[in-house]
């Protein structure tokens, strides 16, 4: 039995990216306060044994163990992959499956390339006013939901930092019908932002929009895109100045780019809190800059 308050944790990686998964749960249970019961759960996308040991090293220092969830990959065949988007980003589809316990009446899903700067507890006692799950809008300002000829007045939402009813997605077979647009719409000019625009295809109209901290993209924090509205630029400008999750976007990351982020140095500095901070003949940096 899960006590109320617990708060539940979901993200997803595949091997590749298990130490930035690692490096974001360090984050997140650094600033948990300490009297708040925090459960992770991992959906894995091939994670080695060996990875999975080094994971459960890391978030073990808090006292907080990992549970890892498989999941039915026939059901991902059809999706549309890209240079640094695989199928493991369409995972989240399916949290509130493979999450079963009916306990469990609410997820956090943060994706693994992110940083959480502040405790997460304000999204666990977050009012979702009846709505499906609450989200950040995508920075990034795309009309995909007009190209995807879905509406062309909704808002979309950046699926990177989700807070999930479990029990309403559930209930409307919301998976099933995200599964269901993905099959019949398999081209990537359509599908462009993978699981974030299968998502925004069936929940443009059911999911509340949240301050953009709680999803400082890269857009946002290196202020490559401007809103229209005076309102999201002042939002834009307190989540630059107060992030609560920097979530590193699109093809450049700390490991794999000089691009300037100033949270890139951050990024490292956890790295060397997780179980792969002692690797031989090279300092991490290099690594995974490589």
């Amino acid at each position: 039995m899960h006590h109320k308050d617990t708060i539940h944790i979901v993200s997803s990686a595949d091997d590749n990216y298990a130490h930035h998964l690692g490096v974001m749960l360090t984050s997140l249970l650094s600033n948990v306060k300490k009297n708040r019961r925090v459960m992770l759960y991992v959906i894995d996308g091939g994670i080695t044994k060996t990875n999975k040991r080094m994971l459960m090293k890391t978030t073990m220092q808090f006292g907080t163990p990992i549970r890892f969830l498989s999941i039915d990959t026939d059901s991902y065949k059809n999706a549309t992959e890209s240079r640094y988007i695989n199928k493991t980003a369409y995972y989240r589809i399916s949290i509130p499956e493979v999450i079963t316990d009916s306990n469990v009446k609410r997820v956090i899903y943060i994706d693994c390339d992110t940083l959480v700067l502040t405790d997460v507890s304000e999204l666990q006692e977050l009012d979702l006013n009846g709505k499906m799950l609450a989200a950040v809008e995508d920075a990034g300002q795309l009309q995909r939901l007009e190209k995807m000829n879905i509406t062309n007045e909704g808002r979309y939402f950046n699926s990177g930092m989700m807070v999930i009813d479990m029990e309403k997605w559930r209930k409307h077979s919301i998976s099933d019908k995200v599964l269901r647009f993905i099959d019949e719409n398999n081209d990537p000019d359509y599908l462009y932002l993978h699981d974030q625009d299968a998502l925004n295809a069936i929940l443009w109209d059911k999911w509340k929009p949240i301050h953009p901290r709680w999803n400082a993209q890269t857009f946002i924090i290196m202020k490559t895109k401007t809103p229209k509205e005076l309102a999201e630029r002042k939002r834009h400008k307190e989540a630059r100045q107060s992030p609560a999750i920097v979530h590193f976007t699109g093809a450049n990351k700390p490991w794999n780019s000089d691009a300037g982020h100033p949270y890139a140095p951050l990024y490292f500095k956890f790295l060397q809190q997780t179980a792969w901070k002692n690797l031989p003949g090279k300092k991490a940096e290099e690594v995974y800059a490589d």
